[in-house]
This record gives C-alpha cells, structure tokens and sequence, in this order.
C-alpha cells in the first residue's frame, strides 16, 4: 500500500479549530405516530425503546455545566416521550432555546391536542419533518 502521510505533513490548509458546544441534539425515542418508509431510525407506533427518565434528568445538569444555549429534541416523534414536557419546561427554565423536530401529524392526534399551545406557551421552535409530500 502506499504512503499517503507525506501528502497530509505539508499543506496549506487552514487548521481546524474546534469551537465549542453550543446545541445539544437528543433523540427521545424510536415511538412515532407514523411509520415512514424514508426514516432514518425506522420509528414506528410500535417501537418502544425510550430515552429513561433518569437520562431525560441529566440534560438540564448538561445544559447547565456546559453552557450550551440550545435543546434540539428528536425522535421518532418526541412529544409521544411522556417525560417532553417536563424536559422543555426545564430547559426553558435555564433559558435555553428548544427546537422540536416535528411531524406536524402528532398534533392532531388524540391526546396531543393542547401539544400545540404548549409549544407556543413555551417559545420552542417547531420545526417541521415532514412525512410526505402527499
């Protein structure tokens, strides 16, 4: 095989610097109202593998001890987590920005239906992960 090291030792490549955290992405849970065929973790109403309310405890002490400034909650569909809203309330509560990735679908589901005004209530930034184009 032949050397590459000597190609990599002498370059004018800028260095790379790494900066710190500042969004800490979670995944909830492979639960999710829908089953799409596309999706990258194969969520489904009948996964069950969930984020444990012990770790769902540790992100605030998280936040906090590493500053960082903002929360992006996924899934599956990570409102279905029975622990999402206690988890944005506490984030909140630490001013930190919260974006919910969202299939928009949970939102009419029944059992879901404040889900939207406790979104609103609490400034979390809804982005949409649309299902379909159909």
């Amino acid at each position: 095989m032949k050397s590459t090291i000597e190609l990599l030792e002498d370059t004018d490549f800028p260095a790379i610097k790494r900066r710190g955290l500042t969004v800490l992405q979670v995944n909830m849970g492979y639960l999710c109202n829908m089953s799409c065929v596309h999706c990258h973790v194969a969520a489904s109403p009948y996964r069950t593998e969930m984020m444990s309310r012990e770790l769902i405890e540790l992100i605030p002490q998280v936040l906090q001890a590493q500053d960082i400034d903002t929360l992006d909650l996924t899934g599956g569909a990570p409102e279905m987590h029975k622990d999402f809203k206690y988890l944005v309330k506490a984030a909140r509560k630490l001013g930190v920005k919260v974006i919910d990735r969202c299939n928009l679908t949970i939102l009419m589901e029944e059992g879901y239906e404040d889900m939207a005004q406790f979104l609103a209530d609490n400034e979390v930034e809804v982005v949409a992960s649309l299902p379909c184009y159909s």
